[in-house]
């Protein structure tokens, strides 16, 4: 599922670092980051934003609705708001490399004919997935 927050970029002059642009998306408290360029910020931003949301997801909570982006409004003249995106599906597969174990059930002639011909349940089963869900590979 695709994200799209609007998000606070303003920036400062950090005396042993020198320019850090940092980046809050106002709709998620404490989703908060930075980076030292604004190619590094966005790029933090989005990560930020993904692990926000997946940890209000794991902690079975309501992902908030972002706010108009017209709406959002910045103190300084100098910071700015854009809209970061982020497909979260997209990070997890890049991230969530873990396995689980998952109990299935199938007719025992269909489990006697696959491994007879030597087929990976755990193979077979993510390969089935994967294409019934429109996943490439």
């Amino acid at each position: 599922m695709i994200y799209i927050y609007p998000a606070i970029f303003s920036h400062c002059e950090v005396e042993e670092r020198g320019t850090v642009y940092t980046v809050e998306i106002p709709d998620i408290p404490g989703c908060i980051t930075e980076g030292e360029s604004i190619q590094e910020a966005m790029a933090m931003g989005r990560e930020a934003l993904a692990g926000c949301i997946l940890a209000i997801k794991q902690d079975n909570e309501e992902v908030p609705a972002p706010s108009e982006y017209r709406d959002i409004t910045t103190e300084s003249p100098d910071n700015f708001v854009t809209l970061l995106d982020v497909d979260l599906n997209e990070y997890l597969r890049k991230r969530e490399t873990k396995s689980i174990i998952k109990t299935v059930s199938l007719p025992q002639w269909l489990a006697i004919m696959a491994e007879e011909s030597g087929i990976s349940y755990s193979q077979a089963l993510q390969q089935a997935l994967k294409q019934h869900l429109g996943i490439q590979d």
